[in-house]
């Protein structure tokens, strides 16, 4: 095993259950493994309302943000946004999927900012908007929903090659099945990769002594380039294909199994 310096993980489908909680054992192996010197970093699609919403953050050293546009740092309550999408982007895709699309998301580093016919979550982080005058603040990631798979794989594709200032990632829930689907769009050479290289680098640390733990598309990056990926065993198979390991489930304590097993 490495010399691991840094436990990082991702939250939905991850350390967070099924109903998004974190366990009693999770929460207290973490706690344990911060007491011995330990660099726990969360790595999350989330913006920080919503991660407080379910995680005490002081669990966290730092909390890696919308896929890596934005860096929370616990101790001092402060986020660092590392890249924005530019407005004349977000005009052009909000005209072009408005009418097309069930919901748009456009997100804050504290708010989801959410274009829908549907309008029915009240949670702070939320907030529904008529159009592009509502958006408040920088937009760190957007969220392009879809009707099926098929639609999604296409569009992936043309958005590819129309913005070539755009990372995309396809997104699936893996704590549920026949869920929805959609595009997570980023800026270009933003991901959860970089942002945690840039921890590193800022901190002395080289990502082989990065443990990862994560279960979707947007982890892949991370699980291929971390000193050690682990996949859950609930994870897409793209994701355990390129994991180094496979631990039980996010409803099994997968991450604790796998900690207790191989961090000494």
């Amino acid at each position: 095993m490495k010399n691991i310096k840094i436990i990082s993980m991702d939250f939905d489908g991850t350390l967070l259950t099924s109903n998004k909680k974190i366990s009693d054992r999770t929460r207290n192996c973490l706690i344990d493994l911060k007491n011995k010197s330990y660099l726990i970093i969360g790595v999350t699609a989330r913006n920080i309302l919503s991660v407080k919403n379910v995680l005490d953050v002081s669990l966290f050293d730092y909390i890696i943000l919308n896929n890596g546009a934005d860096i929370y740092y616990v101790d001092e309550d402060k986020i660092e946004n590392i890249s924005s999408i530019n407005y004349k982007t977000i005009e052009e895709l909000y005209n072009m999927y408005n009418d097309k699309s069930p919901q748009m998301d456009f997100c804050t580093s504290y708010k989801y900012l959410i274009k829908s016919k549907v309008k029915g979550d009240s949670r702070p982080f939320i907030k529904y908007i008529d159009n592009l005058d509502d958006i408040e603040g920088i937009v760190s990631r957007m969220n392009i929903f879809f009707n099926d798979e098929k639609e999604l794989e296409e569009n992936k594709i043309f958005i590819e090659n129309k913005f070539n200032n755009l990372y995309t990632v396809k997104m699936l829930d893996t704590d549920k099945s026949n869920s929805r689907v959609w595009l997570a769009l980023n800026p270009k050479d933003v991901s959860k990769l970089s942002a945690l290289k840039k921890i590193c680098e800022d901190l002395g640390y080289s990502i082989n002594e990065v443990i990862f733990f994560g279960d979707g598309e947007n982890d892949l990056l991370l699980i291929e380039n971390a000193g050690i990926g682990v996949a859950m065993g609930n994870a897409l198979d793209s994701v355990k294909e390129k994991a180094d390991y496979i631990t039980l489930s996010n409803d099994n304590d997968g991450i604790v199994e796998f900690l207790e097993n191989n961090i000494k």
